[in-house]
């Protein structure tokens, strides 16, 4: 047994006809999808919430007036703004910033999709004054009004809690004390008969995790030194209040910070001052003291030169011993675990040190790694990889300051060790001279190099009070911020646009793999492409529009018909094929292609010619032509084969004059010993006798191989295809009965042809009307019934008119 559907056909050229099927059937795919997609995109444009953003964009500039009059640049100055982009990232100043909102208590309206929050556009107001229990932070605490009392209730520890009491009164049970405050009565209730109303108490560590991922800094122009700061929210009152006030903290925050360090090195250059005021006092009355007790004038000649080295070698010590000192003050604030704004603030230490530029960098280094390490924190926890990563580049940061400064400080050990040396050689010099010069000399020298440091810090106050003073943070805002009105998302127009190009991609893809994968017969041309060009073609059959349970004989009712004209050109086209014929055997490739139908038609149109006819139902495994005529099943073919009963008995006379018909009788075990029997032979050439006419109701030879014997045997075989229900590929089947010869010629029928309306008339063929796609069918025009051909809509109106 044969599968005529196991091979699927891809359409790789362009064919029109089967363009204008797909199209015929699937038009409405791209209609049905864009209005899917169109009501998804509502749906969800309805059910999603508006997100809101506001912004503004501020400018970092520092005016030195300082410079100009000294030119000396302040320590505070700085040409890059990534600084000022990592401050305004961090959770530190978030936190400054939202403490100003007053956001210790949340209100949401919860309604039976989305949750809003309230935030200053609620009909009521919390006023927290005592938390008890910090673990009801986050636990929603909701609202109803009865009896003009407020009672909220809330879920805590598995228990389920409430708490009564009056509007703009203390409300207070064991967990907390909040006031409930409504400025609005009727506006309340209202908004409690739409949806649920409830607030929580936030945790600001939480606060701050839940907003700060939605703020956004962004450079506009680093030459400009410009830059935007930005928020969304799905409300647009928080959108602009944040963006406000951490504009505000960062100014504040920005002009605190480097004030605090132009403090802390005035206070250091105060402190050195103090310390040197006091030792040059000190050298000053010493000296004096040793002139006037040992009246002693001052000392010149060969000790000049032992003098002026040991006061160079004695001021280089002073620098080293100096140094030493501000190192081990940057070691000690060095801790295990650094502060960032503790490094930050040893910058200033290391001004001027010989040591500055190798270890200025590796701590800017480190104020850097710090402020990443901050700025992870705000939304990973401690055990964070990253966090764990970043510690120990902090841990490896530190451990390579310790050993630069460890170098530096052996290094200023020994320099400070040389010195001591060459001084107490010259020392031992000394005591070659006489004592008294000995000890002027040195009193002069620590007196001498007192003084000059006093100067020196003394002129670097100075200098760094007048660069201070003159030296001013000028950061503005170039564009305020405002409460947006229009969302950013979604945007609505650009939803629709999406789901209905999607939608109609959707459904022209069906289309397009409808037609890829188009595997059934459209019409006559169609079917030519197919078949071998042996094939003779003998016309096609309209389909008929009217539902029949079984296919029956109709061409009688309505002579003037369609199918009734499409017939007789088919028997024209036949006697054309074998004007002797008088055995017509009829087969498909499958059961429901029409060969029933277009058998017991075709029989009726003979009939109706004048010449005696019979039909045989030959499909011994499922018989219809006894349902057609309505008639029992009970003896037929079958019975005449195994000589159960003669042949006019079997014989049936039907309504329509001349036609007879032979039923299948009941089905055998053994159909096909049945047919290719000599028994059926001899009742065939029986019938060639007493008929002009044989037509043979065959069974599928696509299916079953029994009628193919029957098809070559037959003087015109006849095989049906069904357009828009024939596989393509069913024409392999044909081309097998060839290629093995089990045929010497075929005949092929088309039904179910869609007609095609044309300008003049109806008709088909050569004549004027419908066209059915076939050039050798003969015979004229006709007249069809009105009702059959005509549209739904017209054939209303024409019942109308009638009536």
């Amino acid at each position: 047994m044969n599968n005529p559907d196991k091979k699927i056909l891809i359409n790789k050229d362009f064919n029109p006809f089967i363009l204008q099927s797909v199209l015929t059937r699937y038009w409405y795919w791209p209609i049905v999808f864009i209005i899917v997609m169109v009501t998804l995109a509502f749906t969800y444009l309805r059910y999603t919430k508006s997100l809101y953003e506001s912004m503004t964009i501020v400018q970092i500039e520092d005016k030195d007036q300082g410079k100009e009059i000294l030119a000396v640049e302040n320590i505070n100055k700085s040409s890059s703004i990534s600084k000022e982009i990592e401050l305004l990232k961090s959770e530190l100043l978030f936190e400054k910033a939202v403490q100003k909102l007053n956001m210790n208590v949340s209100l949401f309206s919860k309604g039976k999709i989305l949750t809003e929050e309230l935030y200053h556009s609620s009909s009521f107001n919390v006023q927290p004054y005592f938390l008890k229990d910090s673990s009801l932070c986050g636990v929603p605490i909701y609202v109803s009004y009865t009896n003009n009392q407020v009672e909220l209730s809330y879920l805590h520890g598995g228990n389920k809690k409430s708490v009564q009491g009056k509007l703009d009164q203390h409300i207070i049970n064991e967990d907390f004390d909040v006031v409930f405050k409504s400025s609005d009565l009727e506006s309340l209730k209202d908004a409690l008969n739409e949806n649920q109303l409830y607030f929580i108490f936030n945790s600001p560590k939480e606060l701050i995790q839940r907003l700060l991922p939605n703020l956004m800094i962004q450079i506009v122009d680093p030459e400009a030194k410009t830059i935007q700061i930005s928020y969304r929210s799905y409300n647009p009152k928080l959108c602009n209040d944040i963006v406000d006030v951490v504009t505000k903290a960062f100014f504040e925050f920005d002009e605190e910070n480097k004030k605090k360090s132009a403090d802390n090195i005035l206070r250091f250059i105060d402190i050195q001052l103090d310390s040197l005021t006091n030792e040059l006092r000190l050298s000053k009355d010493s000296l004096t003291r040793y002139i006037r007790a040992e009246k002693m004038p001052d000392p010149d000649g060969a000790s000049g030169e032992m003098s002026l080295n040991i006061n160079r070698f004695q001021e280089q010590l002073f620098v080293i011993e100096d140094e030493l000192s501000t190192l081990q003050l940057v070691s000690s604030k060095l801790k295990a675990d650094p502060n960032r704004l503790e490094v930050y603030r040893l910058l200033p230490e290391m001004l001027g040190k010989s040591y500055e530029s190798s270890l200025t960098q590796q701590i800017e280094d480190l104020h850097q790694i710090l402020e990443k390490k901050e700025d992870l924190l705000v939304s990973v926890t401690p055990e964070n990889n990253e966090i764990k990563n970043i510690n120990g580049r902090i841990a490896t940061k530190m451990q390579s300051i310790r050993r630069s400064m460890a170098v530096i400080q052996e290094r200023l050990i020994a320099n400070a060790r040389v010195l001591k040396s060459k001084i107490g050689s010259l020392d031992a010099s000394f005591l070659a001279l006489p004592q008294k010069k000995m000890e002027f000399n040195r009193l002069k020298s620590l007196q001498d190099l007192n003084e000059k440091y006093f100067t020196l810090l003394t002129e670097k106050k100075i200098q760094y009070s007048i660069s201070n003073a003159g030296y001013s943070p000028t950061n503005r805002v170039l564009s305020k911020p405002f409460v947006p009105l229009i969302p950013v998302s979604p945007n609505g127009k650009m939803i629709y646009i999406s789901f209905f190009l999607f939608g109609l991609l959707l459904g022209l893809s069906i289309i397009i793999i409808k037609y890829l994968t188009f595997n059934e017969i459209n019409n006559l041309e169609d079917l030519k492409k197919l078949l071998p060009n042996n094939i003779s073609f003998l016309g096609g059959v309209p389909i008929h529009k009217k539902k029949m349970e079984f296919s029956q004989v109709i061409v009688h009712n309505s002579s003037r018909s369609m199918i009734a004209e499409s017939l007789r050109s088919i028997r024209a086209n036949m006697s054309f094929v074998n004007n002797k014929a008088q055995v017509v055997a009829i087969s498909s490739s499958i059961s429901g292609e029409g060969k029933t139908f277009v058998a017991l038609n075709l029989a009726g149109i003979i009939a109706m010619s004048g010449k005696k006819t019979i039909v045989i139902d030959l499909d011994l495994r499922k018989p219809k032509v006894h349902l057609g005529f309505n008639v029992t099943n009970d003896f037929g073919v079958s019975n005449l084969i195994i000589k159960e009963t003669d042949l006019d008995a079997c014989i049936h006379h039907s309504e329509v004059e001349n036609l007879d018909f032979i039923t299948a009788g009941p089905i055998p075990p053994n159909p096909s010993e049945l047919i290719l029997s000599d028994e059926f032979k001899n009742i065939l050439e029986e019938l060639k006798a007493k008929y002009d006419m044989i037509i043979i109701d065959n069974p599928p030879v696509g299916l079953v191989s029994d009628g193919i014997q029957i098809l070559a045997n037959a003087d015109i075989p006849i095989y049906i295809f069904k357009a828009n229900y024939s596989k393509r590929n069913f024409a392999e089947r044909v081309k097998e009965l060839f290629e093995v010869q089990q045929l010497t010629s075929l005949n092929v029928i088309l039904n179910g042809i869609e007609p095609i309306k044309r300008r003049y008339g109806y008709g088909y063929g050569y004549g004027y009307g419908y066209s059915y796609g076939f050039g050798n069918a003969y015979g004229s025009g006709y007249y069809a019934d009105e009702e059959e051909i005509a549209p739904w809509y017209k054939r209303i109106f024409s019942w109308r008119k009638k009536k």
